[in-house]
């Protein structure tokens, strides 16, 4: 008896139906009477009686339904726990800012990770503030960050820049264009990076510096949502150089903009500032 073939039964008992559970679980439904018949001679006992009307449980059906919930809770909480301990063993954690996942070299850092299995292989993206603020707290070890922070208690190490650019759309009357200004984009709509990135900030401040307020008409999670709204005219985007130009899209530069940098940080006291040094070294683009 497993916790596989316990869901099973309790999808069968739920549903009253082998084919409708058969279907919720991806099985056949030959293949789920087979494990139902499998518990049953486990059990020694009759747990559905098969009918017209469906599966309708025993009473010893009823019985093993209801111990069955209790057994199957009870070991997801243990395997919960277990992963919990196997997380707080992995004492070095990284955190990314918005957008810097797209950017690093994932099979650098990957192959790090697997190589030393006290990393905490997460890939989960958060504000920028939010992942400096966690490594300063030493709640991370190791964080990939937008901009140089400027505290002391930091090594920010430069791992890569990005040039900043436009994507129009080739209807747009800057397609000729081989540069534009912030200026430029006055009566423009702007779709820009969400406000988790430290780009969206950044664009809104340039404009207000050249006395407009940008018109945004969208603001998005990644990079490939903005080149769908640009190739549907739906307005300008303005991020890093992450896509590629095709005969409908293309970047142009932006003149005087700023690159986006990404620099790898960690405290300088961290327990773990000679992995965290490694693993700087190891990620930075030679």
């Amino acid at each position: 008896m497993n916790t596989r073939n316990l869901k099973c039964f309790q999808i069968v008992y739920e549903e009253r139906n082998l084919q409708v559970a058969a279907s919720k679980l991806f099985l056949s439904p030959q293949g789920l009477s087979k494990i139902i018949k499998s518990l049953e001679d486990e059990c020694g006992t009759t747990l559905f009686l098969r009918s017209k009307e469906g599966f309708i449980p025993t009473e010893s059906g009823k019985v093993f339904y209801e111990k069955s919930k209790v057994i199957v809770q009870n070991l997801n909480e243990m395997f919960l726990s277990i992963e919990s301990i196997d997380e707080r063993e992995k004492r070095f954690k990284v955190g990314f800012a918005a957008g810097t996942i797209r950017a690093i070299d994932i099979p650098k850092v990957r192959d790090f990770m697997e190589d030393n299995p006290e990393i905490l292989g997460s890939w989960s993206e958060y504000e920028n503030a939010k992942v400096l603020d966690q490594v300063l707290n030493d709640e991370i070890s190791f964080g990939f960050v937008v901009g140089k922070p400027t505290d002391s208690n930091l090594v920010a190490s430069l791992v890569l820049s990005i040039d900043m650019v436009v994507y129009v759309h080739r209807d747009y009357r800057f397609w000729d264009n081989d540069i534009v200004e912030i200026k430029d984009l006055r009566d423009e709509k702007l779709i820009l990076m969400n406000e988790k990135h430290h780009i969206y900030h950044d664009v809104v401040n340039a404009c207000h510096l050249c006395d407009y307020k940008p018109n945004i008409v969208a603001t998005v999670e990644e990079g490939e949502a903005m080149y769908k709204l640009v190739k549907n005219k739906i307005g300008i985007g303005i991020s890093p150089r992450f896509l590629e130009d095709n005969d409908d899209i293309r970047a142009i530069s932006l003149k005087d903009a700023y690159s986006w940098d990404i620099y790898g940080i960690y405290r300088k006291d961290s327990a773990d500032k000679d992995l965290a040094s490694n693993f700087l070294s190891a990620v930075k683009v030679k």
